[in-house]
């Protein structure tokens, strides 16, 4: 199959669900999968090796400034350590790519910190970026074998 550019996948065409809710509010998502190594020295190689031991997870989600509810889990935290934990699904579905709807499900999803308060006198409007970890994900069994 040769490539056409029509077949690049628009960022703009997706969702973010929290725990199942929409988050119409959303302005740009991402999760990074980032693999853990430790240097393995080798006798009679001048190059190091490295044995992957495990993964973690990061990611950010910036939002326009619509709701308190960030704010309210933080305060939530500060005063009666509340921590919870979340699930995030993103949805990619650009039908003029041809490649049909990609879902990926993050469990575990825990925000790191939040903006609780912030006011802008040129009148742009105000957006939160809120980075968290996460420790489990899940992409449906049809689409793991999609680009192998």
């Amino acid at each position: 199959m040769a490539f056409r550019s029509g077949n690049t996948i628009s960022g703009k065409e997706g969702r973010i669900y929290l725990d199942g809710e929409e988050m119409a509010y959303a302005k740009a998502f991402e999760a990074n999968a980032e693999k853990n190594k430790t240097e393995v020295s080798v006798l009679g190689r001048r190059m190091t090796g490295h044995k992957t031991i495990g993964a973690s997870g990061s990611g950010t989600l910036t939002v326009y400034k619509v709701t308190s509810k960030f704010v309210r889990l933080m305060v939530n935290y500060i005063n009666n350590g509340e921590d919870p934990y979340f699930t995030f699904q993103e949805v990619l579905d650009d039908k003029s790519s041809g490649r049909g709807t990609e879902r990926v499900t993050i469990y575990d999803v825990n925000f790191d910190s939040a903006k609780v308060a912030g006011l802008n006198a040129e009148g742009e409007v105000l957006e939160e970026e809120l980075p968290f970890t996460w420790e489990g994900i899940d992409l449906p069994e049809e689409l793991r074998d999609d680009f192998a």
